[in-house]
């Protein structure tokens, strides 16, 4: 069996960013005419209208190209409507059958997650500048560890597969694609500060250069912020310090290559596997439980830690080669450290002081002492996407290849926190005694996934766009573990490869200047996580448990109407999702066993109106109606909310930018079984701005905020945490945070 070749970086205290790989050359083209029409774009496209339309006012819109449902969140938007401190989940939250978002430490102070149509974080796509981003032992994401809402332009929430050239991991649920800000032509810094509620506090600049003439018109933008914060929960404090570089260089008329790197660090405190409180306790302690400053607590608050790093970098290379051939390189590298400290049964409030155990085990007890353990988690992923454009008299062809392979390493060592000695806890697996007792799982990991692709978007009238493609996907993952997991104290070696050949085919029709229509069929298709095979099962069975890749088929229709007043999109969808992986209830909890249980058939409806009134004004709503059943027991699936709404009353005239949002999101269940249901989560939001021209002192535009967030002051449950099969006392909440609000100063210059 081959093996995979790992990078080891349990030493690594750092990380050195290697030089990502070149972009593909233009020279390896040379166009002998000019006259063809470009068929690479060279720059950001915006969809914003003009000033005062709904367009241009929208929180969210879909464009009369689309081909599959979307919402194009603008800038102006979240920079109106939300927390300076937001990030992108809770932003895309605002899209049509788009629920979450919501931290219990208050807005942006702590790692959510969104659902689309009830598809989870790790089953959709999460990209930045198109490239897809993501954990390596499962595409699942961290919304506070990369990129603040201060260097997003627009967030694209795709509400299934696209064509053939979208790429990604998990393209069958959607898309929520983030887009850097573009460098101004400009010189000009600008200044941001907010504080608000639990002594929250941001700071930042961004400077652009403005065009260069002397690097033939090059453009560099630097942002730099730093945020910290106490924090809602109790001793739940948070911060978070990033740098971000972009720089375009135009290579003559027709190319522009792109450079760009933001760099993260965050940390916060959190217990580790903590799920909530019981409502007794929540009665006893307060629904802002978090942790303590009692050493004897195992929820004492420095037991329980996170430090985070993350480093994002690119190089894209656009060109027009002539004769209605282009090409679009992006050369992509990202890095994820995570070094927890965690104490064990962190989360519940009566835990305290416990035993542990040195080198002579069980004859070696310690009592009154705080067992915990370190975690790492780090990966490196290398990948390019190139694609090659070629514009015919009966329409575009796009054929491209998307490579990435990743390198990851996990450990879960147990100490006595009070000492940071060994924690001798756990029993030698039969013939292999020499593995340290202390260590749960020592895990090395890979993968090398491929997925070339072809597409012709066929202009079969002046109106009419039908685009067939295909899309071969092969994914290879490897394990190549030290110590499997603490049921299995053993090393492991495996090899998993899964290959498909994937469909598609979109249509869209411009029925006049202002309305269209779409429709789409596609397949996708989503491996199995590296995850699913850490169990103590696997070994067993040689190559392990045979849990097939979770497949869909999506049929979507839909139609876009855009005027001066009023902006407004709807669509209906139909997806069967088959081979859905879960857990086999028959297994450990502690060790759990994945396979195919079924599938799930999604269903709904969903749209979105603006309405311009008129002197600044406008109203804005949208809605849907979503059904997520399994195929086999006819139920509803956990955690997919069965509507979704939002109202917007947004004014932006003479100087004001104002905003009152309202999100609502329906009832859902915490189980499959349909037994433990969860009331609607709400927020209503408020934002007052004003912007002051040519103030003084240099300065261009002074913008003075006043944000309320869930002005209602309701504590919604957010997450349930079933003990058993039905409700009962054990079982564990975590409540949306209170009113809180922010101030926000704005000096541009």
């Amino acid at each position: 069996m081959q093996r995979s070749k790992l990078r080891r970086l349990k030493k690594q205290k750092g990380h050195t960013k290697p030089l990502v790989m070149a972009a593909l050359t233009v020279g390896l083209f040379s166009p002998l005419c000019v006259q063809a029409e470009t068929a690479t774009d060279l720059g950001t496209v915006g969809t914003q209208g003009a000033s005062g339309t709904a367009s241009a006012v929208a929180p969210a819109q879909a464009s009369l190209q689309a081909t599959q449902p979307q919402a194009v969140i603008d800038r102006s938007f979240f920079e109106d409507a939300k927390s300076p401190v937001a990030d992108f989940s809770n932003i895309a939250a605002i899209a049509p059958g788009v629920s979450g978002g919501i931290s219990a430490n208050g807005p942006g102070l702590g790692e959510t997650k969104n659902s689309i149509r009830g598809f989870q974080d790790g089953q959709f796509n999460v990209t930045f500048d198109d490239i897809p981003f993501g954990d390596t032992n499962g595409p699942t994401h961290h919304s506070t560890s990369y990129f603040p809402a201060s260097i997003i332009d627009h967030i694209t929430v795709e509400r299934g597969p696209g064509n053939a050239s979208t790429l990604g991991q998990a393209t069958f649920g959607g898309s929520v694609n983030m887009y850097s800000l573009v460098p101004s032509s400009d010189f000009g810094v600008s200044t941001f500060f907010s504080g608000g509620s639990w002594n929250t506090q941001l700071a930042g600049a961004t400077v652009n250069t403005g065009t260069l003439a002397a690097l033939g018109g090059a453009k560099l933008m630097v942002t730099a912020q730093d945020m910290s914060s106490d924090g809602y929960l109790t001793n739940s404090g948070v911060g978070a310090k990033n740098l971000t570089v972009k720089y375009e260089q135009p290579i003559g008329s027709k190319t522009l290559l792109t450079l760009f790197s933001s760099n993260n660090s965050n940390y916060y405190y959190s217990p580790d596997a903590g799920s909530g409180i019981t409502a007794a306790q929540a009665a006893l302690y307060g629904k802002n439980y978090g942790l303590t400053t009692n050493p004897n607590d195992s929820n004492y608050f420095g037991y329980n830690r996170v430090a985070k790093s993350t480093a994002f970098d690119y190089v894209r290379l656009q060109s027009d080669l002539g004769c209605g051939w282009g090409i679009d390189n992006t050369s992509y590298y990202y890095w994820y450290g995570n070094n927890t400290i965690a104490a064990d049964n962190a989360g519940n409030p009566t835990n305290g002081l416990a035993t542990v155990y040195t080198a002579q085990g069980k004859k070696g007890a310690l009592a009154n002492q705080m067992p915990g353990y370190n975690k790492i988690n780090q990966y490196s992923v290398y990948g390019n996407i190139f694609k090659t454009t070629k514009q015919t008299d009966f329409g575009l062809l796009r054929v491209g290849f998307w490579s990435e392979w990743a390198d990851t390493y996990r450990g879960r060592f147990d100490y006595n926190l009070l000492t940071m000695n060994p924690n001798y806890k756990d029993s030698s697996y039969p013939g292999f005694a020499s593995i340290p007792s202390n260590i749960d799982y020592d895990q090395g990991s890979s993968w090398n996934n491929y997925q070339p692709f072809a597409e012709f978007e066929w202009a079969a009238t002046d109106n009419l766009k039908i685009t067939p493609g295909i899309k071969f996907v092969k994914t290879e993952l490897f394990i190549d573990a030290a110590v499997l997991v603490k049921a299995y104290r053993a090393p492991m070696s495996l090899q998993k490869d899964y290959n498909a050949t994937l469909p598609f085919l979109t249509a869209n029709y411009k029925i006049d200047k202002s309305s269209s229509v779409y429709a789409q069929y596609a397949q996708g298709m989503q491996v199995p996580d590296i995850s699913n095979y850490y169990s103590s099962a696997v070994p067993a069975l040689s190559q392990g448990i045979n849990i097939k890749p979770q497949r869909s088929t999506n049929y979507q229709v839909g139609y876009v109407n855009k005027s001066d007043t009023v902006s407004f999109d709807a669509d209906l969808y139909y997806i069967d999702f088959n081979n859905k992986i879960g857990v086999d209830p028959t297994s450990d909890p502690a060790n759990p066993v994945y396979y195919n249980q079924g599938g799930v058939i999604y269903k709904g409806i969903e749209g979105e109106i603006t309405y311009a009134v008129g002197s600044g004004v406008a109203l804005y709503a949208n809605g849907s109606l979503n059904s997520a059943k399994a195929s086999d027991t006819r139920l509803t699936i956990s955690s997919a909310p069965e509507s979704t709404a939002a109202l917007g009353l947004i004014y932006k005239e003479h100087g004001w930018s104002s905003s009152l949002v309202y999100k609502y999101s329906g009832k859902q269940f915490a189980d499959n079984s349909e037994l433990c249901p969860m009331d609607p989560i709400t927020t209503l939001d408020c934002n007052i701005g004003y912007t002051f021209k040519n103030p003084g002192l240099g300065i261009k535009n002074m913008k003075i905020d006043l944000g309320i967030y869930n002005i209602l002051d309701r504590q919604d449950v957010i997450t349930m945490k079933p003990a058993g099969a039905t409700p009962s006392a054990a079982d564990t909440f975590v409540w949306q945070a209170p009113r809180s609000f922010m101030a926000s100063l704005r000096l541009d210059f």
